[in-house]
């Protein structure tokens, strides 16, 4: 059973999300799975009347105090990460050729919004969570998706990304746009970034569009659209300002790049590097939000 308690009696009310044990009541712990929390919960008044807290509150509360679960106190992280480096080493001494690996740390210079747009749960909580324990996470299609934008910023050429991220590709600089009989799986696999222990926080944020009516007027799928009104009204400062929460976070991400040739992992690190320092990753890139720096692991590590 769940509950949540605001408290106005300080200086600055408190909403917390509470979870019966016996006959008392406790925090949500950061046991708790970030993929359960934003996107399964969503709060109904008893009595029938409305909230004194905005829905948003308690989440993002639990999910900047827990690190969306990383804080867990059993070391889960920890030892996923470490089964993480156990399965690299053994996929390195498999197979008949020899394998490379190429493990990055990610560290995000100021903060980073990945996922905006997914929109899970009643409350439309958009951040990418790994999809098994609910930590923040890069998945490998992003990771790859930044490479190929880190390699069209380099000037890269057409054949070096098409062997390293496969291929259709669309033609970078003046080469001709690869034929049907190119396209092919990329030399690089890319896993889904893992956070680093200890360093990842989670921040509850606010953007605040300031002509909404504008903009939900000139949407074809927003409500004037099912209304059927065609007078969309104008941008103007007049409107009031509508405030829309939002979770980011910083901190350090690790990175695995996994293939067959150590050239073409050296090629993606590099790409990856310039998406990092010139374009940014994710939503919200033109506040700041997403840029990011990037350096080799000590193999000691592996």
């Amino acid at each position: 059973m769940l509950r949540v308690e605001h408290d106005t009696s300080g200086t600055e009310p408190t909403t917390l999300l509470k979870h019966k044990i016996g006959e008392g009541w406790q925090d949500v712990s950061a046991q708790a799975n970030a993929l359960i929390v934003l996107r399964r919960l969503s709060f109904e008044p008893v009595d029938g009347g409305t909230n004194p807290w905005k829905n948003h509150v308690p989440l993002h509360e639990w999910a900047t105090r827990t690190g969306l679960g990383q804080d867990d106190g059993d070391g889960l992280l920890r030892r996923t990460l470490e089964r993480r480096r156990s399965f690299l080493q053994r996929w390195t001494k498999t197979g008949a050729e020899r394998r490379h690996v190429r493990r990055l740390r990610l560290t995000v210079e100021w903060r980073m919004v990945s996922g905006h747009g997914l929109q899970f749960g009643v409350l439309d909580n958009g951040l990418a969570l790994n999809g098994t324990y609910g930590w923040p996470t890069l998945p490998g299609s992003t990771l790859k998706g930044l490479a190929a934008a880190g390699a069209r910023s380099a000037g890269a050429e057409t054949a070096q990304v098409v062997r390293a991220l496969g291929g259709p590709r669309p033609r970078f600089g003046k080469d001709p746009r690869p034929t049907q009989e190119e396209h092919r799986s990329g030399s690089v696999r890319f896993l889904d970034a893992l956070p680093d222990v200890d360093t990842v926080k989670v921040h509850s944020d606010v953007i605040t569009p300031h002509q909404h009516p504008y903009y939900t007027g000139t949407d074809p799928q927003g409500p004037d659209a099912a209304r059927g009104d065609t007078n969309a009204p104008f941008p103007g400062e007049h409107h009031n300002p509508v405030p829309l929460p939002f979770l980011s976070i910083s901190g350090d991400l690790r990175v695995d790049l996994l293939g067959d040739d150590e050239g073409d992992l050296d090629l993606v690190a590099t790409w990856l590097g310039e998406t990092g320092e010139e374009l940014g990753a994710g939503g919200r890139t033109t506040a700041g939000y997403g840029y990011f720096e990037h350096a080799d692991v000590d193999e000691e590590d592996l």
